[in-house]
């Protein structure tokens, strides 16, 4: 049996405990870890899994689902040019029926003009943040509106060359967000009233498309994020900053949430030339451990199975590597820029081809043992696959589809 081993858990959060264990009640998963602990799942995909349903959301995303008591939540975009709107969507797991619908305002219009904001589930309420800088609170079982802030007007902060890209962390009561503002790189909002409670005093950084983790690094708890031009570590009571070690790609494009791989390890991974890097904190800050430049994972997520990590590359390139010294353990081709979820024995991934793969693992050692098309929706492939109580749920743009990966009885 495949055991994961991760130093993240401390990312649970506050939607521990208000959730079934196997709910995906925000980015990534319950740890945001991108890992599926369920067992059991189908691994013979000589013939396809069954689609339980299809539908056509009313709004395109890039996003995947969040999935939480007995609940789809998920955000899309319609219209065109100034008049492109946001809403969040309410649909039943049991066959995709829309319950109701938020229309939280404007929605990011210029390239690549899809959704973006996958929702954080804790509590019986939802919170996205929009590609204009909107963080939005709605309640989880009628979709009223909550609370609401313009972290770009509140913060002085300035959008970016694709939208702001970033999916909420809770931290008890803290809602984390990046406005990219003076002095306010990164800002904490109370989850309940949406006012502020701390901003990253000293730290004035633009935002980079990311979505943060919490972590134990150094015997410490941690807020680890990027902004344009960094890696910082932040208290994640107050905002102070306890370290930052430079990462700046051509765009300043870091979407890949930090990954902790030991005591006082981080990995941390982008596209556009920079590749994957290991930081060592320490008392006195972070310092580079390894880095490997060809290992350039764009946005489609790390994953740390067994004490290794697993990634793609600009290539199309699955790598699996020994995260304490950068070491290829073992690479494999035709995965393609795959989004990857890691399961019991394997991965899934959903490719920027079309196609959602099963990928069996046996050590370091992984294999393609199955796929099938994703035949519906249009633009780019780029959202997160998403799997809970036995079922895989694959968004592309408008479309959405269940698949039953439950192992027959």
């Amino acid at each position: 049996m495949s055991t994961k081993i991760g130093m993240g858990w401390l990312a649970v959060l506050a939607v521990a405990g208000v959730v079934s264990a196997a709910d995906w009640p925000q980015w990534r998963g319950p740890e945001r870890d991108g890992f599926c602990a369920e067992q059991g799942l189908l691994s013979d995909w000589s013939q396809p899994p069954k689609k339980l349903w299809q539908v056509a959301t009313p709004g395109e995303g890039y996003n995947g689902p969040a999935v939480a008591d007995g609940m789809l939540y998920l955000t899309g975009a319609t219209g065109a040019g100034k008049a492109r709107t946001g809403s969040l969507y309410a649909l039943r797991v049991a066959d995709g029926a829309l319950q109701w619908q938020y229309e939280y305002g404007p929605e990011w219009a210029a390239s690549y003009e899809q959704a973006r904001s996958t929702p954080t589930v804790a509590n019986g309420r939802i919170y996205l943040v929009s590609g204009m800088g909107q963080v939005v609170c709605v309640n989880a079982k009628d979709g009223q509106k909550v609370w609401a802030v313009d972290i770009l007007e509140r913060f002085r902060g300035r959008n970016i060359q694709w939208g702001i890209a970033e999916s909420p962390l809770l931290i008890g009561k803290q809602l984390i967000c990046h406005p990219g503002g003076p002095d306010a790189a990164v800002a904490a909002l109370d989850s309940a009233t949406g006012a502020t409670l701390w901003t990253s005093k000293g730290l004035s950084d633009g935002s980079a498309y990311h979505s943060p983790a919490l972590l134990t690094l150094n015997k410490r708890r941690q807020l680890v994020t990027q902004t344009a031009e960094h890696v910082v570590g932040l208290d994640p009571e107050t905002g102070a900053v306890l370290w930052k070690h430079p990462h700046k790609n051509t765009y300043s494009v870091h979407p890949n949430t930090p990954v902790a791989v030991g005591p006082d390890l981080v990995v941390v991974s982008s596209g556009y030339g920079y590749g994957t890097e290991c930081l060592r904190i320490g008392d006195t800050g972070a310092t580079r451990v390894w880095h490997l430049k060809e290992v350039d994972n764009h946005f489609h997520g790390i994953l740390l199975i067994d004490q290794r990590l697993f990634l793609t590359s600009s290539k199309g390139t699955l790598y699996c590597l020994n995260p304490q010294d950068g070491a290829v353990l073992s690479k494999l081709d035709g995965v393609g820029k795959a989004a990857l979820l890691g399961i019991e024995g394997g991965l899934l991934a959903y490719s920027e081809s079309g196609k959602v793969l099963l990928i069996k693992r046996n050590g370091a050692t992984c294999q393609i043992s199955g796929s099938f098309p994703v035949d519906f929706g249009r633009q780019q492939h780029w959202s997160q696959p998403v799997v809970a109580n036995g079922v895989l749920y694959v968004r592309h743009g408008d479309g959405l589809a269940a698949y039953d990966l439950r192992q027959k009885k």
